[in-house]
């Protein structure tokens, strides 16, 4: 039962039947913490690892550097990502934020509030954040911040 949740919330959340592919890939693997009090869903951990959380508030999945990189396997290029500039790299890996300013590249797609995978122009993965704008916005906008990191 639980494990159809988590794959209806990833699926929603990124497409491409992400959560299928992850529950395919993962499936003896995936352990799941739930409230004492609520019984809902907290915590996923794959292979022992915390994979994300839920947000309570929206419900969606706020994904660990660990679970940024499992996601960022699955996901084409450059679907959920924006691409950053080689000199916000070392500060982005700091937990800095991410300004308009220095996105290179990324998934026009994106919406506010969406969780992003954070990388260099390799794809390297940098960080998970949270968009505070639209990627049509921060294409255009010079100034301000893009997304706030959440996990590095």
């Amino acid at each position: 039962m639980e494990l159809s949740i988590v794959r209806g919330i990833l699926n929603y959340q990124f497409g491409d039947n992400i959560g299928n592919k992850i529950i395919e890939k993962y499936k003896e693997k995936i352990k799941i913490e739930k409230s004492k009090k609520t019984g809902r869903i907290r915590r996923i951990y794959i292979d022992d690892k915390l994979f994300g959380t839920i947000e309570p508030t929206t419900g969606f999945i706020i994904l660990t550097f660990y679970g940024g990189l499992i996601v960022k396997e699955l996901l084409k290029f450059p679907k959920y990502r924006i691409v950053v500039k080689d000199e916000a790299a070392k500060f982005i890996k700091e937990g800095k934020s991410v300004f308009n300013k220095f996105v290179e590249n990324l998934d026009e797609n994106i919406l506010p509030k969406d969780i992003v995978l954070i990388v260099d122009k390799n794809d390297n993965l940098l960080a998970i954040g949270e968009s505070l704008l639209s990627g049509k916005e921060i294409k255009d906008f010079k100034i301000g911040v893009a997304a706030k990191v959440k996990n590095v």
